[in-house]
């Protein structure tokens, strides 16, 4: 995997196939840039398809402050799409990922056509903002051995029970090979990332198309944690009976749902 350097830091990619747009996906908390296989192997035919590891994930650089991981990820992405890859980019991101491509609206690459938020919170109300950090600060409270267990734990219960023994060995094999503890300082961390980067500040462009997609079982759950409290004009999908990996568990409907999205907006 080559690694495209920003700083003193490597973030790690992948790219599949040709196209003159690319689609570019980023992956949540605990993922990694193989969580997208699925759409890798359905789109890298009519696009080039951009994978990676954020930092603090995968093969990329560990040593980043996981509290404003998601502002560094977002620069460093920023950099990689206008050096790099070098061509008209949709960028798709799923969970926590979310931190990162709001970020990315606010640096205008002029590359940037549109955008997909796949189940991601939306950190805008000071409740929602409190219940991640009550739960960050209570996963970091466990000894290692006990926040293992939790960890693995949550991650099968936002996979949800409609999930076969395939794809959740598939889903669970990013989070192991992650650091537990770096990820719930993270979470534990997003009053502070928000008071530094607050969601309200996030400008809405008129000519920036997006598309907001959430499960049932999942974000889509609670309103208040949907971006559409601040997108009111995107376009919304509810994925019913779904859970937080549907991209992975309805594959084939999440695959057709973007594909139409980018055919309207190219």
């Amino acid at each position: 995997m080559p690694a495209f350097r920003f700083k003193d830091l490597e973030l790690c990619y992948r790219r599949h196939g040709t196209g003159d747009i690319a689609l570019l996906f980023i992956h949540g908390l605990g993922g990694g840039g193989d969580s997208w296989k699925h759409q890798r192997d359905y789109f890298a035919d009519r696009y080039e398809v951009i994978t990676l590891d954020l930092f603090g994930h995968g093969t990329s650089s560990g040593d980043v402050d996981p509290v404003f991981a998601a502002r560094i990820d977002a620069e460093a992405i920023d950099n990689l799409m206008q050096e790099e890859i070098l061509k008209p980019f949709f960028a798709i991101g799923h969970s926590f990922a979310s931190a990162t491509i709001s970020e990315m609206i606010k640096l205008r690459n002029p590359l940037l056509q549109g955008i997909v938020f796949v189940d991601c919170v939306y950190q805008g109300f000071d409740d929602i903002i409190q219940a991640r950090v009550t739960f960050g600060s209570q996963m970091l409270a466990y000894t290692d051995e006990q926040l293992k267990a939790k960890a693995e734990e949550w991650y099968l219960e936002l996979i949800g029970n409609n999930a076969g023994a395939e794809d959740k060995a598939f889903i669970m094999s990013s989070l192991h090979r992650c650091n537990y503890r770096w990820l719930f300082k993270a979470v534990a961390g997003c009053r502070e990332y928000n008071d530094r980067y607050p969601a309200f500040r996030i400008p809405i462009p008129a000519d920036l198309p997006i598309l907001i997609v959430e499960a049932e079982h999942g974000v889509g759950s609670n309103f208040r944690k949907s971006w559409v409290n601040h997108f009111k004009n995107a376009e919304y999908f509810l994925f019913d009976n779904a859970y937080h990996f549907f991209f992975v568990t309805e594959r084939e409907r999440f695959n057709r749902l973007i594909e139409e999205f980018f055919a309207r907006n190219t």
